[in-house]
């Protein structure tokens, strides 16, 4: 018998050993057959009841982990909203400046905070209570009870979560804490109390089944807050089995007992809030739910066993009249049965058999012939043959040769491969076997690239023919497959190495002509050289001018590179160096010079002499070209930086001695004027001295202030304090005191001033309407016209300034913003400047997002100036109510090696009913403090023996308790901030102003 019927008949008897059924009566299968048809539709209701429960119960599991993770959203919204909100308070200017005081002034007169917060409150980092918003100030307060998120707040410098902890007046609360950065470190800790009833009524939007629950815990465990019977609940620990099943899952769903009641069982779903570790969950009364899911299970095996009860019954009546018949035909076969069945299949079955016997003797025969000759073809072919037996080429057979050409595995299988077509892959069902078999289309000569897993690749030439049913439907397909992939390898290394020597040969030519660039190969015996045609370029000759010899080659050379290259060549044979390199210049015949780099390998014989030397030659003149500019340009551009740094550092230094030198005298001045003013001597002459000295020494300061403003400003130094402003009586106060100072006798000012409110420094914004209205009055002539504007324009605020002066050309136009830029002046004008006021204008308006712009239509046309601010919203502001003015009698040191400003000082201080002793060095000065003990000491900074710094912390350590206030002509806020630290209460910068030096009078 033929191996392929063998095989398959083989493979059918293993089929059918596997899949044999017992020896039974018809009967006993009758009643098997209802058992199947009813034990299968009862299980089916089974399952389905089943996996209804089931569904119904994960979509419980679902529903409370759904509920439990929009919750925990919920709190983890609220931790990082209170976060956000406290972050934006730790970088208050009052809390930078480290004004404690002030920030807990600030926090107090918010109009509200959050709804959740109970109160906010500030930490020092070894977790003590600096204050809180619920108690008034000075008040003693305890430590935060969570000292474990103190420390990690403190270790890794991010916001923080407590747990619940005993909170003020012993409630229970939780926290949620901020670091606070002062300069670049974490100085404080500022939180918010949020109490468990506030974090209930974030439950009140959470929709749960009846008898269920919504709880908050914490890190350890600790119920927060929970939805049902909260009170007995809150400050209670979660189950140890409960806190053992979480552990540190992030989410998830248990059956457990309720803590207060251990029989009680409860489905609960929690959800971790990772921002704090805390957790939320949600539980439903488990016994209503397993009683649903036990009535239905028990409904669907009742029915079950009545419906098997009732196909056995049936069975055991219509057996008796099909087995007989059966019987008798299957022992003594179609013609033992005597009578004809009752049964119509069984007589037609009877007549089946014997026909059926007669046709597949014959059948058989046929078909063996035609196996025994397709098995030999399909066996021997060389050509790879595959036949697909179904029409989605499951189950295919496949000649020896295509099995070679496939790696077919053992068990009949292939190997993974790719099969691309003209360079893209085919899918499984456009590939030419399986796609005549679904689609019943042929395919011929098509070539397949096949690529195995382990890289080997193939070239095909495929043919797919398909098979078709009864009915002419595709049911199949065969396939034949030759491997031409020698053939092809052959014919594509042919076709590349004839490309490629076209393509190398051609890019050579460019690449010498567009690099310049050149090769060579030099034997030194028979002294000979033979260059590409990149090289005679390089020289200014043509290749035919050159005779291959070394001595023809130096000549080309420069004479002064000449022995430099000779030099290096014979170091280079004489070391037996494998490579060199050598650079000289060449002269070309339009007499300019070029610059050749060169880089050779050297090859010796066995005996170390030299034979070959080859190389390429590359035109460097650009290169070196760049190379004496570049180092030509880092030494002009480091001599200007390092003249440009001490001009910068020149001017700096400049300014602030001048400052500093300008406010002594300034100061001795000041004192002095005020001085007289106090003695009220009522000749016209000394009072107008003493207007003229008061006038002219506020003109030098205001002077100076700006000067030194501008510098900060430029250089990014300046800090502004910004609150809502009203633009217009910031405008109103500066044109009274214009008014009051006599500027304005020889103008006319109009104002028109609608209430604008915008987010400023108010010194800074008096000192751009200042600067506006006083450059206006400068360069508008006697009996001008001047008018102020205040008002809005969409989102902006708008102050506008316009004269009818001299006006600006388009040259001064563009620059007049520049710093000391200043228009023509005449001679008769009296009040000068330095050019810095509309820079200061400009920097400072910039600093507050806004921006200022210049018109003018020309020469005696007069100027405009327009400044543009954020508005903001109005803020409600209470009147300051009358102060008391008059000062107390205090005892008071100063401290000051000026004669002339210790002396003014002195009496200024006398007059006002003063007792003031004087020093005039810091040793002297910080003794007399200490002897005498005032009330107030005013010292110093730039002090001989002792500066003012030293004396201060001299001071403080024996124990003096009085206020110091220290006198400096720098009044930047690093002068302030190193004031302060030395142990000085205040600082005034020189002229001291009598007002600001009255108000620490009456401080004391």
């Amino acid at each position: 018998m033929p191996h392929f019927l063998q095989n398959l008949r083989s493979r059918l008897s293993k089929l059918h050993d596997l899949f044999h059924w017992p020896l039974a009566s018809l009967r006993g299968y009758l009643t098997a057959v209802i058992i199947v048809a009813t034990v299968p539709m009862s299980g089916l209701a089974c399952y389905l009841v089943v996996q209804e429960t089931l569904a119904g119960n994960q979509a419980l599991e679902d529903s409370l982990l759904r509920t439990a993770s929009t919750f925990a959203l919920t709190v983890e919204r609220e931790m990082v909203s209170s976060i956000d909100a406290l972050a934006i308070l730790s970088y208050s200017d009052s809390l930078q400046r480290d004004d404690v005081a002030g920030f807990f002034a600030t926090l107090t007169a918010l109009p509200k905070m959050r709804s959740t917060w109970s109160s906010a409150y500030l930490l020092e980092l070894n977790g003590d209570v600096i204050f809180n918003t619920r108690q008034p100030p000075g008040k003693p307060l305890e430590k935060i009870s969570d000292r474990s998120a103190l420390e990690r707040l403190i270790r890794t410098g991010g916001p923080e979560v407590t747990s619940l902890m005993e909170g003020p007046n012993g409630q229970r609360t939780t926290g949620v804490l901020v670091p606070v950065f002062v300069q670049g470190k974490v100085k404080y800790a500022l939180g918010a109390w949020i109490t468990p009833a506030n974090w209930q009524k974030l439950m009140n939007g959470v929709t749960i089944a009846p008898g269920g629950f919504v709880s908050i815990f914490d890190s350890r465990f600790q119920i927060i807050a929970r939805s049902l019977d909260p009170q007995r609940f809150v400050g209670q620990p979660l189950p140890l089995g409960a806190q053992q099943v979480m552990g540190d899952q992030i989410a998830g769903i248990q059956r457990a007992q309720v803590a207060s009641d251990k029989s009680t069982d409860v489905y609960v779903a929690w959800k971790r809030i990772p921002l704090a570790n805390w957790g939320i969950g949600v539980g439903v009364p488990a016994a209503p739910i397993d009683r649903n899911h036990a009535r239905s299970i028990a409904t669907a095996l009742g029915a079950g066993m009545l419906s098997l009860a009732a196909g056995l019954a049936l069975a055991m009546l219509v057996a008796r009249r099909v087995t007989k018949p059966l019987q008798q035909l299957a022992v003594g076969g179609p013609q033992a049965v005597q009578h004809p069945s009752e049964v119509r299949e069984l007589a037609l079955l009877q007549s089946a058999l014997r026909v059926l016997e007669m046709q597949r003797e014959l059948a058989r025969e046929r078909l063996q012939a035609k196996a025994d000759e397709f098995e030999t073809l399909f066996q021997n072919s060389p050509i790879g043959l595959a036949i697909a037996q179904d029409k989605d080429c499951h189950s295919v057979l496949r000649n020896p040769a295509l099995a070679a050409m496939f790696n077919e595995l053992e068990d009949g299988h292939l190997p993974p491969h790719v099969v691309l077509k003209e360079g893209q892959e085919l899918l499984p069902d456009e590939q030419p076997l399986k796609h005549a078999a679904l689609t019943g289309a042929k395919t011929s000569d098509v070539e397949l690239d096949v690529v195995h897993q382990d890289g080997r690749a193939l070239r095909l030439i495929a043919h797919a023919a398909p098979l078709y049913d009864h009915a002419g439907r595709p049911r199949g397909a065969i396939g034949a497959y030759t491997d031409i992939t020698e053939r092809k390898h052959a014919e594509e290394a042919l076709i590349t190495a004839e490309r490629r020597l076209r393509e190398s040969q051609h890019m050579v030519e460019l690449a010498q002509a567009a690099g310049h660039v050149g090769f060579f190969d030099y034997e030194f015996v028979p002294d000979r050289t033979t260059w590409t045609s990149g090289m005679a370029p390089l020289f200014g000759i043509k290749l035919a001018e050159f005779d291959g010899t070394w001595d023809a080659w130096i000549k080309l050379i420069d004479e002064s590179d000449r022995q430099q290259v000779q030099d290096t060549l014979q170091t280079a044979t004489r070391q037996k160096q494998e490579q060199a390199v050598f650079e000289f210049r060449t002269s070309l015949p339009d007499r300019s010079v070029r610059w050749l780099s060169g880089r050779v390998v050297l090859k010796y014989d066995e005996s170390g002499q030299p034979l070959h030397m080859i190389g390429v030659m590359v035109d460097a003149t650009q290169q070196k070209s760049v190379e004496l500019a570049r180092a030509d340009f880092v030494a002009r551009e480091q001599a200007a930086r390092v003249e440009a740094e001490n001009a910068n550092r020149a001017k700096d230094e400049f300014l602030a001695m001048l400052g500093h030198e300008l406010r002594n005298p300034l100061g001795a001045i000041a004192a002095a004027s005020e001085v007289l003013n106090r003695l009220g001597s009522e000749n016209p002459a000394a009072l107008s001295a003493r207007q003229i000295i008061s006038r002219q020494t506020r003109h030098l300061a205001r002077l100076m202030d700006d000067l030194l403003d501008v510098a900060r400003v430029i250089t990014g130094k300046i800090m502004l304090t910004r609150h809502p402003l009203d633009l217009a009586q910031a405008t109103q106060r500066l044109v009274t005191t214009l008014e009051v100072s006599g500027m304005l006798k020889s103008h006319t000012l109009q104002i028109e001033l609608e209430e604008v409110w915008v987010q400023a420094d108010g010194t800074r914004i008096e000192q751009i309407i200042y600067n506006l209205l006083t450059n206006a009055l400068k360069y508008t002539p006697d009996g001008g016209h001047v008018k102020a504007t205040v008002r809005k324009e969409g989102d902006m605020g708008v102050l506008e300034v316009s004269d009818s002066g001299v006006g600006m050309t388009e040259p001064l136009l563009s620059r007049v913003f520049d710093l000391f830029v200043q228009g023509d002046r005449s001679l008769d004008r009296r009040q000068g400047g330095l050019g810095i006021g509309l820079t200061l204008v400009r920097r400072l308006t910039e600093l507050h997002g806004g921006n200022v712009a210049a018109r003018s239509e020309g020469h005696q046309q007069g100027s405009t100036f327009i400044v543009r601010l954020p508005l903001v919203a109005p803020e409600s502001t209470a009147l300051p109510g009358p102060q008391d003015t008059s000062m107390p009698n205090r005892h008071v040191v100063v401290v000051e090696d000026n004669e002339d400003v210790r002396e003014a000082l002195q009496v200024l201080l006398s007059l006002a009913g003063h007792s003031v002793f004087t020093a005039e060095d810091g040793q002297a000065g910080a003794q007399l403090v200490i002897d005498t003990q005032p009330d107030i000491a005013l010292i110093d900074i730039g002090l001989p023996k002792l500066n003012g710094y030293e004396a201060a912390r001299l001071i403080r350590q024996a124990g003096y308790k009085g206020q110091l206030v220290a006198l400096s002509g720098y009044g930047q806020p690093k002068d302030v901030a190193q004031a302060l630290e030395a142990g000085f209460d205040a600082h005034l910068v020189k002229p001291v102003d009598p007002r600001a030096l009255e108000a620490l009078m009456n401080k004391v």
